[in-house]
């Protein structure tokens, strides 16, 4: 019993932010491109809507899984941000491509 005092723990590593980031930022992707090929042409731009608030609960529950207290906000910030800029970029994307295909 008196040698407890003298062992060192170990602390684990903390996970990195970094995949969860990246799964979170992919998830958009994957879900703007499956909204601007599979959505019908009226209600594409509602649908994108709806994969940006998919990929806001997507980060929420991302860095929930990664259970750490600091730097929460940041971190479940910077994944939606950026997800929802993925989106962005990709619903511009098919908003040009309709636009070139009324002008042609």
């Amino acid at each position: 019993m008196g040698q407890n005092g003298r062992m060192s723990s170990h602390e684990l590593a903390p996970r990195s932010a970094l995949p969860t980031l990246i799964a979170v930022w992919a998830f958009g992707a994957v879900a703007a491109l499956a909204v601007g090929l599979f959505a019908p042409l009226e209600q594409r731009f509602e649908w994108f809507a709806v994969a940006a608030g998919a990929c806001v609960f997507a980060a929420f529950v991302a860095n929930l899984r990664l259970g750490r207290a600091d730097g929460f906000i940041v971190r479940t910030a910077g994944a939606a941000l950026g997800a929802l800029a993925v989106v962005g970029v990709i619903a511009f994307a098919f908003f040009l491509g309709e636009l070139s295909a009324l002008v042609s």
